[in-house]
């Protein structure tokens, strides 16, 4: 026998619930060059706050620890990461196209996590 369609799997569920389900969207939010998935948050948090009910964000942290300064401004000791770049490069340029190094391993990052998985 066929399964039941899915709207039926869902008829004995209260409306507001349903349209939780329905409507809830998942953000995958990533960081600039050299910074962190805690910077973007608390940079982000009045914008995630007022939307979280309707969104869930997930914050990832790059897979390379950072090789170089941070952008001028943060402060120093805290932790940042590059998803590509030149290793020890000016932070100004090292995050440029060019500067391939790290992008593989950046990406399969990326794909696990668009997999499911926690990367």
């Amino acid at each position: 026998a066929a399964p039941p369609p899915a709207d039926a799997a869902m008829r004995g569920r209260a409306p507001d619930l349903l349209a939780r389900e329905v409507s809830r969207r998942r953000v995958l939010c990533l960081h600039g060059f050299r910074a962190s998935a805690d910077m973007l948050s608390l940079s982000l948090g009045p914008l995630t706050r007022s939307l979280a009910g309707t969104y869930d964000f997930t914050f990832v942290d790059a897979p390379t620890a950072a090789s170089g300064p941070a952008e001028p401004g943060v402060p120093e000791g805290l932790l940042g990461y590059e998803w590509w770049g030149d290793p020890g490069g000016a932070y100004d340029t090292a995050w440029r196209p060019v500067y391939e190094h790290g992008f593989d391993v950046a990406m399969a990052r990326l794909a696990a996590l668009a997999a499911g998985g926690r990367g």
